[in-house]
């Protein structure tokens, strides 16, 4: 681990990127000395100029000559716009309205704030000359109003003040915005404790922190932190038990990340400015990070086991940089800075591949041209954490050397019955199932040391369109009916339907529902490789529906960036090689039945369709932003528009999925169909690669089911699947 090499390489970067930034910048109406960021509206807007002028300050005082005083002016200009423009000052956003008072408008603040102080000498106590004693009279003027208004009238949509609950659906699923409040409010009561409601900052902070990070045993918590015992400041839990997050309506590991942040920002500014430290600062941050270091890639990728809402590789990724710092410093995690170095690497990768200074600008050319207001905070977001580690990264105390690799540290296994999420790890292979993932069911089974192997939208599971679906992969149009989990030591398997064509529209004036269910079955076996998938997909025999994309199978191949833009396929038909971008849209290879991605990753079809295909896209596809090119391997591809009879199976097909195994090893592999006579009850046999022959056997119906394998008798309750392991002789 070099940390000089991590900063040098944030400096390079963020020099490169300035001059492009320079080009993002608009003056105010009427004040052409007053210049921000991006587009400078509500919400986003403001927040991008925020992080762009912490990141032009800190730029300033790594930097020399006309550099650092090109970035410093940047950073002064921007910074006094967004004090003119909030509700306090006397100008407006570039959207003609002014910003704050909402429970979002401090976030910006928060991680502006650890540059902002860059921009003074000795650390917060004084500024350098080029700030006036006006733009320190407006800064405190911004500051303490944002601050009365989280004590005296916070509000987050109907909820006021401090809230929590564990269901998106709840409207109080709010732990990000609670950790953030609670920052902000105690770090105005360190810079002005003359403040009179300085006291009351503060206790509103605690409350805020321990209802961040918060689980339902906080109810009962006797433990006292900061002077009072757990549960008298417990409003709710924002997360499960086991730590699964349900942000935005599915498994978010990205606001897991977003969560420990803001306390990594606080803890940073506070060891700094030599501040007092709110005792509640790290509640459950440690729980936290045990669960959610098993969710991270070994080159500091996440793996987002239930998928993403918005761009790949962005966002909420950036912002696990500052938490790996906060992890090794304030928890001692041995792995934590190697995580960061190779997240830097990356970003450099991604961004040396751009002509224009950019970070983006090659990959997401797309949303830069068509919206440059999001794409804009996009830039922002990677700019302020490169600032984060440059200003934190002095102040880490390293940790001792690890005493084991990190996957060895992160082996295991983790589930969260509740929300339907679980996964296995080990040196050889990541898998993964969601049931509440974003647009529901997901799955992963790749090289834990390949992570640009992972995309996410409906991984494993069947894509099932039905005409008037404009959703992508949000899943507005699929409702989960039910789910299943059994876990075994280094394996799992689950079981569980979906109904798909849920309330669509179709011009001019139709509307159809509930018009075909997806049933799913997903093993990891404990073999450390192998994962046995098994679809069923019937439509519903009393609609009339019409079909505009199906596809079975659906394991999502990337094949960007990060990759080098080329995937190697060994298949039973032969050798291939694809290159990206795809020249057309179109369904290139016939592979039979095995396939292996870049000696990595095999594919198996056990039964179903006839053979395996691999479908291409001319556009990116990965995600409702198309934020990655993305190569799909598939046991059916069918697009166009077509009715399917009432009740006819569309998809009836099972696979497996071998993580670290080559194509001698996908191509020897032993797998059978077993038939039991039920017509929704499936299974499969298969000869693991710790040599044990495994069962796998799915119950799709409605009441138990009672089946034999090779002579032994076998219970499947409905809606389940079981693994006998191991199954009698193979």
């Amino acid at each position: 681990m070099n940390t000089l090499h991590m900063t040098t390489t944030a400096v390079r970067l963020l020099e490169r990127w300035a001059g492009w930034a320079q080009t993002q910048m608009v003056a105010l109406p009427g004040a052409s000395d007053l210049r921000i960021f991006g587009s400078g509206y509500l919400h986003w807007g403001v927040q991008s100029n925020w992080n762009f002028a912490a990141a032009m300050a800190t730029l300033a005082t790594h930097s020399r000559g006309a550099v650092a005083e090109n970035a410093r002016a940047m950073a002064i200009s921007a910074l006094r716009a967004a004090l003119a423009t909030h509700v306090t000052g006397d100008r407006t956003c570039p959207d003609g309205k002014k910003w704050g008072h909402t429970w979002i408008s401090m976030l910006g603040l928060e991680r502006g704030m650890q540059g902002v102080a860059s921009l003074r000498r000795g650390g917060v106590a004084s500024l350098l000359p080029s700030l006036s004693v006006q733009d320190n009279t407006a800064l405190r003027r911004v500051l303490v109003s944002e601050a009365e208004w989280l004590l005296n009238e916070a509000r987050r949509g109907d909820y006021g003040g401090v809230c929590a609950g564990k269901w998106a659906s709840s409207r109080m699923n709010v732990p990000e915005s609670n950790i953030w409040s609670g920052a902000f409010l105690w770090r105005v009561a360190q810079m002005y404790p003359d403040e009179p409601s300085a006291d009351a900052w503060k206790e509103r902070a605690h409350e805020y922190f321990i209802n961040g990070v918060s689980v339902e045993a906080d109810a009962d918590d006797d433990t006292v932190v900061a002077g009072k015992p757990v549960r008298e400041r417990h409003v709710g839990a924002n997360f499960f038990p086991h730590y699964a997050l349900d942000h935005h309506g599915y498994m978010n590991v990205g606001y897991m990340v977003i969560c420990a942040s803001n306390a990594a920002i606080l803890h940073f500014d506070a060891k700094r400015a030599g501040w007092e430290r709110p005792e509640s600062l790290d509640h459950h941050q440690r729980d936290l990070w045990n669960v959610l270091r098993r969710m991270v890639f070994a080159d500091g990728r996440l793996a987002r086991i239930g998928g993403d809402s918005r761009v790949r590789y962005a966002y909420c990724q950036e912002y696990l940089l500052p938490s790996l710092l906060y992890f090794a410093d304030r928890f001692g995690d041995p792995h934590a800075l190697e995580l960061a170095e190779r997240q830097v690497a990356w970003i450099a990768r991604e961004a040396e591949a751009n002509s224009d200074g950019s970070f983006y600008g090659t990959r997401l050319a797309h949303l830069r041209d068509t919206n440059p207001h999001y794409y804009c905070r996009l830039e922002s977001d990677r700019a302020v954490v490169l600032a984060m580690l440059l200003n934190f990264l002095p102040l880490v105390s390293a940790p001792a050397p690890p005493a084991a690799s990190f996957e060895e540290s992160v082996a295991g296994d983790w589930v969260e019955h509740e929300h339907g999420a679980v996964l296995t790890r080990s040196r050889t292979r990541f898998a993964s199932f969601s049931w509440r993932s974003h647009g529901l069911a997901q799955a992963l089974c790749v090289p834990p040391g390949e992570s640009s192997l992972a995309e996410w939208s409906r991984n494993l599971c069947p894509v099932v369109r039905f005409l008037g679906d404009d959703d992508g992969e949000g899943g507005r149009h699929r409702r989960l009916l039910r789910n299943s989990i059994t876990t075994v030591p280094g394996g799992f398997v689950t079981c569980g339907s979906v109904m798909e064509g849920v309330e669509v529209s179709v011009d001019e004036g139709g509307r159809c529902t509930d018009q075909a269910v997806s049933h799913l079955a997903f093993a990891a076996l404990p073999d450390g490789h192998t994962s046995v998938v098994i679809q069923h997909v019937v439509a519903a025999p009393d609609r009339l529906g019409y079909l505009t994309e199906l596809k079975g199978l659906h394991l999502n191949v990337p094949n960007d960036l990060f990759n080098g833009y080329r995937r190697s396929f060994a298949c039973e038909s032969g050798a291939l090689t694809l290159a990206a971008p795809a020249e057309r849209d179109e369904v290139v290879a016939d592979a039979g039945r095995w396939l292996n991605v870049d000696g990595v990753l095999g594919v198996v079809r056990i039964y179903g369709g006839d053979r395996l295909w691999l479908s291409r896209a001319k556009e990116p596809r990965g995600g409702r932003y198309r934020s990655l090119r993305v190569e799909e391997i598939c046991t059916s591809v069918r697009t166009g528009v077509w009715r399917p009879e009432p009740g006819e199976v569309l998809i009836d097909s099972a696979c497996a999925i071998l993580s670290n195994v080559d194509a001698a090893g996908t191509a020897a592999f032993e797998c059978e169909a077993l038939a039991f006579g039920e017509p929704l009850v499936r299974g499969v046999r298969v000869k693991g690669q710790d040599g044990r022959g495994y069962a796998i056997v799915a119950n799709f119906g409605d009441a138990e089911a009672t089946v034999e394998v090779q002579g032994t008798p076998v219970d499947v309750g409905a809606g389940n699947a079981v693994m006998v392991v191991p199954a009698v002789g193979r």
